[in-house]
């Protein structure tokens, strides 16, 4: 496995004001939370976030979760209800699990590896 990550659903399509929730949960988490530039010539380049309000606005999203020892990637779009999580394999990391467990407006949370599952999302236009 090259990476370790789940599938966050969520009730309700994003918008920016639960975006910005989701934003505050992490920040509020002691975590540090950067997001992907956005644009084709950001290569991958990082801004740090300290409040939602930073967030550059785009329809798809990408913010690298950090905490002492690990990070996780998350990708979302908004008007859509589900957020990947991506981060290294180790065995300890539990951060791209972690990130989603507080999210307000979560339904569900499915492992990367249950392809069966992911297939009823993908035919249920979630994903």
């Amino acid at each position: 496995m090259i990476s370790k990550g789940f599938v966050g659903v969520f009730a309700e399509p994003f918008t920016k004001d639960q975006v910005g929730l989701f934003v505050e949960t992490w920040l509020g988490s002691n975590y540090q939370v950067e997001q992907v530039c956005p644009g084709p010539h950001a290569g991958n380049t990082t801004l740090a976030i300290t409040a939602p309000s930073d967030v550059l606005w785009e329809a798809h999203l990408q913010f690298r979760i950090l905490n002492d020892i690990s990070f996780s990637w998350a990708y979302l779009t908004l008007e859509r209800r589900v957020i990947e999580t991506s981060g290294l394999p180790d065995e300890g990391n539990t951060l791209p699990l972690d990130i989603l467990l507080d999210l307000p407006g979560l339904q569900e949370i499915v492992d990367q590896a249950n392809d069966r599952r992911l297939d009823q999302l993908e035919a249920d236009g979630l994903m």
